[in-house]
């Protein structure tokens, strides 16, 4: 029996094609794996609509300079052999009383206003850090590591959670939340946003409202992750796909990922 697979991203005609050609069924529901044709950002959708199914991240772009291991045909014969490499990503949750929502990124509370500082708290075990007045703060898993949170801070995490503080008044270093832990966030002034990995439908909170968010049970499982790492594969004009990321092509280690 063929392996049912889903299709999302860009230039679905040409991906299709090559999976049926494998003998792969293209389905639209139910799949038993998901292949993502982009970059960070459609692995990140498409973990969030099929939450747990093993998504198999491709650069399938016109504008792109893939090295031969990372190119559509390779990917899909990779697949087809069972080659492809398996790894269990963590996510993490953030809670609003019963309201919760998952990430494989990144949580970011951010000021709604740009001409508003947002002022928080934040407590992590018996620890309360008082007032912090900025534009807000990232929370992040190891997967997320390096993206806003690199950007923030200029470096990465291997292990549980990050907390990387953004453009406050006064210089903060990164907080680490370990694993098991819970980050408390109770918002002084507002309004902020809550978001969560690139989901457009941010949650809006005003003062006083308080979330949480620590490491989640659920998983997210990536065949051929070394798509997205790959220094081999370059943009037309020449640059890195992972700019931050200097590990070889298929060495594991976070990806950096984009909004």
């Amino acid at each position: 029996m063929s392996t049912r697979i889903a299709v999302t991203g860009d230039h679905l005609g040409e991906v299709v094609e090559a999976l049926e050609a494998r003998g792969f069924e293209v389905v639209r529901e139910h799949p038993e794996m998901v292949f993502c044709s982009g970059g960070d950002g459609t692995f990140l959708r498409a973990e969030r609509v099929w939450p747990g199914v093993p998504k198999v991240p491709a650069r399938v772009a016109a504008r792109a300079e893939l090295c031969d291991r990372h190119r559509l045909e390779a990917v899909v014969e990779r697949l087809s052999a069972g080659e492809l490499r398996r790894e269990e990503l963590p996510k993490i949750v953030a809670r609003i009383g019963h309201w919760r929502a998952l990430a494989l990124n990144d949580v970011v509370l951010r000021n709604a206003m740009p001409t508003v500082a947002a002022r928080f708290e934040i407590e992590l075990g018996s620890s309360v850090s008082g007032e912090i007045t900025g534009d807000g703060l990232v929370v992040c898993t190891p997967f997320g590591s390096s993206a806003y949170y690199r950007s923030i801070t200029g470096s990465t995490i291997s292990t549980g959670l990050g907390v990387a503080f953004n453009n406050c008044t006064e210089a903060r270093p990164p907080v680490a939340v370990p694993p098991g832990a819970t980050l408390k966030v109770l918002l002084l002034r507002g309004p902020a946003v809550l978001v969560v990995d690139n989901d457009p439908r941010p949650t809006v909170l005003r003062a006083g409202h308080r979330f949480e968010v620590s490491g989640s049970d659920e998983r997210a499982v990536a065949l051929g992750l070394d798509a997205l790492r790959c220094q081999d594969c370059r943009r037309s004009d020449g640059s890195r796909f992972n700019r931050h990321q200097a590990s070889p092509a298929g060495a594991p280690g976070p990806a950096h990922q984009s909004k």
